[in-house]
């Protein structure tokens, strides 16, 4: 006795797309199936959206219960209409029973046996009578006999039944479920019934709802991360994020997705669909051919308004029907489904967009046109948006169409913000419209260049630049406004892509035509000159020009005071790099003044707030960097300032990170690669990765191998993003202990190049790494350059990282002054708000007590710091301090335990002895390990047991103690 074989279609659709995602109702089921073989019945109720997975989740069981030896048997409710009773038992049941024992089958009752064989064509039980019990209906007997029926089979051997899209079941199915429900099954059968609980009878759901032997799986939305497992095209995160949102996680909707043109900007809109797959066509237009010609025809009229909602006095104009005849389809496709109410709109729309696209591709292409032109006439009469008027237009308008030009190119404007591609779309359209002459029209030359944006928007910085390099070609011939809008897009996008100096260029030979720009215009010229140089690392040229822009705007009549602000960050930020003391008063105005903006000049203008901000984070304000920061991310309008974004967010993470705040940090890099996959915006993609990668390693959150690192870079190092990337790379090997890595990136960086300010962060960083590395004379020099640097910035937080580094190199000799050194610099940085480096200072001045005989404050001390880090959120280091704090403690009082055993200093053995020596002399554990001929595990080990005896916590304490306990002798002698 075995079941039926799976058709082909069903191996093909397995084959073709895996079953992920679905760990936790795979597991149910699985269990499900492990009652049944130990001899317990249940009922298992499958709930979801339709497309979700709920019929390949049921092939699932089907697959694990025939493992496991159990006869399985599958059914599916017809679609409404058919006239055979329990359709779906039936469909399961027939072809199984022939194949059942007759003496089994013997068993039922003659009575039963007549209806059974009336309800299934295969059976043939002989001795059937039909004589029934008086008052019984036959409706009642006929359910009592099935259910005794399975029960029979079930009793032979355990018995799966699975039964798809049961809300399509017939009145006799449903009854016979709701039966099944009733009282609990006797013998081992599991029934696993599938279903859509919007399309299903109420009593069905009542009694799903109310029965106690009922598992309930709700299959729910795919998470972003399965998109992968479910294509083989290479997805971004901007993508993934898109395609998930718009799929909602459903594998259906996701697969229609795929197949249309995959969206490469990080907007969420309607992406232009194409030819559905085969399996997607066929489930929807079963949907659509279950529908009454009156139900079809309203479907078709929703389908041509798009997937927008739409009320029904649109719907009936479209359809060309009268009002009144438009509620009861209205009824009809909600029932089925299709259409789903707007809460408090009085309106409906297509329970997805794919499933509106699957209705417009059904309907006839002379009634396709026909339905677009009565749509637009009738949002016409109700003077619509020329955003709802747009998509009829581009079906209907044809070449030399003026006025469709100017919707096209108006509703392109209207949402370019939150859907770039749709505004490309109909500025193409508008494009081809228009006349084409040798010598173009201004009109058609602003189209090229708002086409240039739309396209930079929409993540294709190649076309755009394209684009905006022939619409530059076209305005060198004539006087145009739009010169200055060009030459800024076209060196926006040329950053974009990397070519800064192309940027650079572009710029200059626009601020050489004094023929016709504006001061306003050369403000703009100039200020986004003075972003280019600052970029790129040169801070002197970039406050040249950001001083030109702040005259120029003076000169304006009217300028927004966004952009005055912007000139006064971008100056101020270029002064601080440069090491100038009384750049504090330039951050202050610009600060005063971006606070005096409103929001709608501040959206236009979002890198004001860019340059502020890096001046604050210049000066240790990190909070007031994050406040700025954060109100021009809030008020950024969408794709056109996707750029303006990328940098805001990338430095908004750097000033939580001061601020220590790793989880805001990270949260902002996790933003940063979604938005910079989608604009191939390369280099601050990279900068985030890094970051991010940083932030992982602190957090702890992740296991993170060294190998992943890159010790070289393939951005310019002279930029801040590449500045930023290295200075990440080198922070995340330390972290790691590949402190070999982390100098090798250091010796790329060009530190003699860099300004002031990150010279200070490079020098401590490299002190704490030769340091590690078993170098203090090398770390010595890295902690006083650090604080000849220091001193001439005059910045507070700047100098108290100096003093932390050299507090380090000074614990290795006079311990007592390097604590005093390390508390003070930890005051310090805790009072700029620096709270990862205070917490680093404090660990340098509880060592250096531990090397000068007061452990008591140094635990103190390092439970501080503790307690920092986990403020912070710095996993990393919250655990090192802490077993670090413990092994003080254990050894302070192992300590005093030998000492009163002993009588004196801990004893060491030989070997014990050989390894505290050669550390003492400075050596790492790697050298240490090649001098004596045994692994690095070996001398990590032996140095765990001297710490322990010797009652030390470092390598400086460790130091102190050989020299001054008399073992520094001992072993010379």
């Amino acid at each position: 006795m075995s079941s039926l074989p799976p058709g082909p279609p069903a191996v093909a659709d397995e084959q073709r797309r895996p079953l992920v995602g679905r760990e936790r109702e795979s597991a149910a089921l699985a269990g499900a199936v492990a009652a049944l073989v130990d001899g317990t019945g249940r009922i298992v109720e499958v709930t979801g959206e339709p497309g979700i997975g709920k019929s390949r989740l049921l092939d699932q069981v089907a697959a694990v219960a025939r493992e496991h030896g159990v006869q399985v048997l599958a059914g599916r409710a017809p679609v409404p209409g058919s006239d055979v009773p329990m359709a779906a038992i039936v469909d399961a049941l027939d072809p199984y029973l022939p194949q059942v024992s007759q003496t089994r089958l013997a068993e039922l009752r003659s009575d039963h046996a007549q209806l059974l064989n009336d309800t299934f064509s295969s059976l043939r039980l002989p001795g059937a009578r039909s004589l029934a019990p008086a008052g019984v209906p036959a409706g009642a007997r006929q359910l009592r006999a099935v259910r005794l029926l399975l029960e029979t089979l079930a009793a032979e051997r355990p018995l799966l039944i699975t039964i798809d899209d049961l809300h399509n079941g017939d009145r006799a199915t449903i009854d016979l479920v709701c039966h099944l429900l009733d009282a609990p099954l006797r013998t081992p059968l599991l029934l696993v019934v599938a279903h859509r609980r919007r399309q299903s009878p109420a009593r069905l759901r009542l009694a799903l709802d109310t029965a106690g032997q009922v598992t309930r799986i709700e299959v729910t939305p795919l998470e972003r991360a399965h998109l992968d497992e479910l294509t083989e095209l290479p997805l971004s995160a901007g993508q993934r994020a898109v395609l998930h949102e718009l799929s909602e996680g459903n594998p259906q909707y996701l697969s229609a997705l795929l197949a249309g043109a995959l969206p490469h900007g990080p907007a969420s809109e309607h992406v232009e669909l194409g030819a559905l797959p085969a399996e997607v066509e066929a489930a929807l237009a079963a949907e659509l051919e279950l529908l009454s010609r009156a139900a079809h025809l309203v479907a078709s009229a929703a389908a041509v308004l798009g997937p927008e909602p739409v009320d029904t006095g649109l719907l009936a104009e479209v359809a060309g029907i009268a009002a009144e005849q438009v509620p009861a389809p209205i009824d009809e496709l909600v029932a089925a489904d299709l259409l789903r109410p707007v809460a408090g709109s009085g309106c409906f729309a297509f329970r997805h967009p794919v499933v509106q696209h699957a209705a417009y591709l059904t309907t006839d292409a002379g009634w396709r046109l026909t339905a677009h032109a009565r749509a637009l006439a009738e949002l016409r009469r109700r003077r619509s948006s020329v955003a709802a008027q747009a998509p009829h237009l581009l079906r209907l308008a044809v070449p030399g169409d003026m006025v469709a030009v100017e919707v096209l190119s108006e509703a392109a404007t209207a949402v370019l913000d939150r859907a770039p591609h749709t505004a490309v779309r109909w500025l193409g359209a508008a494009i081809r419209l228009s006349p084409s002459s040798a010598n173009p029209s201004e009109s058609r030359v602003m189209l090229t260049v708002r086409l240039g944006q739309a396209l930079a928007a929409a993540g294709h910085p190649r076309a755009a630049r394209a684009v905006l390099h022939d619409a530059l070609r076209l305005l060198d011939k004539r006087p145009s406004a739009y010169r200055t809008t060009a030459t800024l897009l076209c060196a926006q996008v040329e950053r974009q892509l990397g070519r800064h100096g192309a940027a650079a260029a572009l710029l200059r030979t626009g601020l050489t035509r004094p023929d016709e720009a504006q001061p306003a215009d050369r403000a703009a010229l100039a200020l986004a000159l003075g972003a280019v140089e600052m970029t790129s690392g040169r801070a002197g040229q970039a406050r040249r020009w950001a001083a030109a822009a702040l005259g120029a705007a003076r000169r304006a009549t009217t300028i927004p005071g966004a952009v005055r602000a912007h000139a006064l960050g971008l100056l101020a930020a270029a002064s601080h790099l440069r090491g100038n003391r009384a750049a504090g008063g330039e951050t202050n105005q610009a600060a005063l003044q971006l606070n005096t903006t409103l929001d709608a000049e501040l959206g236009d203008e979002p890198e004001s707030a860019l340059w502020v901000g890096w001046s604050e984070i210049l000066l240790d304000r990190s909070d007031a960097a994050v406040h700025h920061l954060s109100r021009a991310i809030d008020v950024s309008p969408g794709a056109r300032s996707y750029f303006s974004l990328l940098h805001l967010l990338c430095t908004r993470s750097l000033a939580h990170r001061c601020a220590g705040r790793l989880a805001e940090a990270s949260a902002d890099c996790a933003e940063v690669l979604r938005l910079a996959s989608g604009t191939q915006f390369r280099e601050l993609h990279v900068a985030a990765e890094a970051m991010g990668r940083l932030l992982t390693v602190w957090s702890g959150t992740e296991e993170v191998e060294p190998a992943v690192v890159p010790y070289t870079l393939d951005l310019p190092a002279s930029g801040w993003p590449g500045r930023l990337v290295l200075s990440a790379n080198a922070e995340t090997l330390l972290a790691l202990g590949d402190t070999a890595g982390c100098l090798a990136v250091a010796a790329t960086a060009g530190l003699s190049e860099l300004e002031p300010w990150a010279q200070v962060g490079w020098y401590e960083l490299l002190t704490r790494a030769t340091l590690a590395e078993g170098d203090p004379d090398a770390a010595a020099e890295w902690a006083q350059r650090a604080h000849q640097v220091a001193e001439r910035l005059g910045r507070p937080g700047r100098s108290a990282l100096a003093a932390s580094a050299r507090a380090r190199v000074l614990a290795l000799r006079d311990p007592a002054v390097a604590a005093e050194a390390a508390a003070a610099a930890a005051e310090t940085l805790t009072r700029v708000r620096m709270p990862l480096d205070a917490a680093q200072a404090h660990i340098v001045a509880a060592r250096a007590l531990v090397a000068d005989g007061d452990p008591d404050r140094a635990v103190a001390t390092l439970r501080m710091a503790e307690e920092i880090f986990d403020r912070c959120g710095a996993g990393l280091f919250t655990r090192q301090v802490n077993t670090e704090r413990r092994r003080l403690l254990a050894g302070r009082s192992g300590g005093a335990r030998r000492a009163r055993r002993q009588g004196g200093s801990p004893t060491l053995t030989r070997r014990e002895t050989q390894v505290a020596a050669l550390v003492s002399e400075g050596l790492t554990n790697r050298q240490v390990a090649a001098r004596l001929f045994v692994t690095q595990k070996t001398v990590e080990m032996h140095l765990s047991h001297v710490y322990a005896k010797m009652g030390v916590t470092n390598r400086a304490a460790l130091v102190r103690r050989f020299h001054l306990g008399g073992l520094a002798s001992a072993q010379s002698s």
